[in-house]
């Protein structure tokens, strides 16, 4: 659990499933504020900030469900804070990566891996 624009927020990033979707997620919003980029000298500023903020919106709602990014923006479009809630979404699955990692380690039989889960696949 972790904490975006003063909400909380659940995520399972152990889950095969939501870890594809989160990975899908980031790769649309990378896409989309690519593109935009690409198109910042021809857009208004008015513009652009609404679409970097449907980016990050859509994000959110594919992850969390419908309605999510309304909730968490009380239905404003602020670029500062629709980036703010995306830089702390990032921190928080990465918490969680960085502790799925530690897991993942210390349960393989590898140099790394912890002695005990070694020893016990020796023994088979």
């Amino acid at each position: 659990m972790f904490t975006v624009n003063g909400k909380e927020l659940e995520y399972d990033v152990f889950d095969a499933d939501k870890m594809e979707a989160y990975e899908t997620a980031m790769q649309r919003v990378v896409e989309k504020m690519d593109t935009l980029k690409q198109l910042e000298n021809e857009l208004p500023a008015s513009q652009s900030i609404r679409e970097q903020c449907s980016a990050v919106a859509e994000c959110f709602d594919s992850l969390f469900g419908a309605g999510t990014a309304s909730e968490l923006f009380d239905g404003r479009v602020n670029l500062k804070l629709a980036l703010q809630a995306f830089v702390e979404l990032v921190e928080g699955i990465s918490c969680q990566r960085a502790e799925l990692e530690a897991v993942t380690r210390s349960v393989l039989p590898s140099g790394k891996g912890n002695r005990a889960a070694r020893r016990a696949v020796k023994k088979k």
